[in-house]
């Protein structure tokens, strides 16, 4: 099993070891996780990254966790 990336904690970096996430992805990530919180799923994600399918080598390589209020990217943390 491939390395997980966690969405909601990962720096730009650590976004970009993610097969398809190019750097735009990776600001647009943290961008909605400082404005909105966690993503909570990659139906989630997918919107936040324009809508787009996410392909399966992208789906192995992430995790949502944490994804509640109190990550450390939810608002007011």
């Amino acid at each position: 099993m491939p390395r997980a990336i966690h969405v909601n904690t990962a720096n730009q970096q650590e976004l970009l070891e993610v097969p398809g996430l190019r750097a735009e992805d990776a600001a647009a990530i943290i961008r909605f996780r400082h404005a909105h919180g966690p993503i909570a799923d990659a139906a989630q994600l997918s919107r936040v990254l324009g809508g787009r399918d996410l392909d399966e080598a992208t789906r192995q390589h992430v995790d949502f966790a944490p994804a509640d209020e109190t990550a450390p990217e939810a608002p007011g943390a």
